[in-house]
């Protein structure tokens, strides 16, 4: 009899269970309970390292309809509640742990490079104002002026060159004892008149 009576009990139990059920899980409202939970306070007390590293996102991400999944969920509204260093740190360990050389393999850079129009960005581009503001204009100036003051020295250097050749030559044509360069004293000192 015992036994009858738990049985009657455990099905008046089961029924009223399926019948409340329901009702109770169509009233809850799941954003209202997302909003009243402390996502920073849960993250804080979660050691998000230890958790990336254990985690083959590889494998997981397989496995995961991301459509679905960004469908259900408000991720604006669920990022903008993070501190942005746990956003931060979040982002750099999802990123660190994924492959992405496979991502990388799928780009076709010829499709993308084609799909470039060069000309038209070439247009939007001031040639003038970079000029200007690269200072073009001073820049050649003071690069012709290098190469002009070179040409000047250059011919300065072959005219003194010239100059003491010529008077050597006629030092030897009239005789006269060669008391060798002739000059500011730190220059010339130590020199010897050179023998002829």
């Amino acid at each position: 009899m015992f036994d009858t009576l738990r049985e009657d009990a455990t099905a008046i139990l089961q029924s009223v269970v399926n019948e409340v059920a329901p009702t109770v899980v169509n009233a809850i409202d799941v954003d209202e309970v997302v909003e009243r939970v402390d996502i920073q306070a849960v993250l804080d007390r979660l050691d998000l390292q230890s958790v990336v590293e254990r985690v083959d996102l590889n494998e997981l991400l397989d496995r995961v309809d991301i459509d679905r999944l960004l469908d259900r969920l408000d991720l604006v509204r669920l990022l903008s509640r993070l501190d942005p260093f746990v956003l931060a740190r979040l982002i750099n360990g999802v990123v660190l742990s994924m492959d992405l050389n496979p991502v990388i393999d799928k780009l076709d850079l010829d499709a993308i490079i084609a799909k470039v129009d060069l000309n038209k960005a070439l247009e939007s581009v001031d040639v003038n104002g970079l000029v200007e503001r690269t200072e073009l204009g001073p820049l050649i100036a003071s690069a012709t002026s290098g190469v002009a003051s070179e040409a000047v020295d250059a011919a300065r250097s072959a005219g003194v060159g010239l100059d003491s050749f010529v008077h050597r030559w006629v030092d030897r044509a009239l005789r006269r004892e060669d008391l060798g360069a002739l000059g500011p004293a730190l220059v010339v000192e130590g020199r010897k008149p050179t023998p002829q």
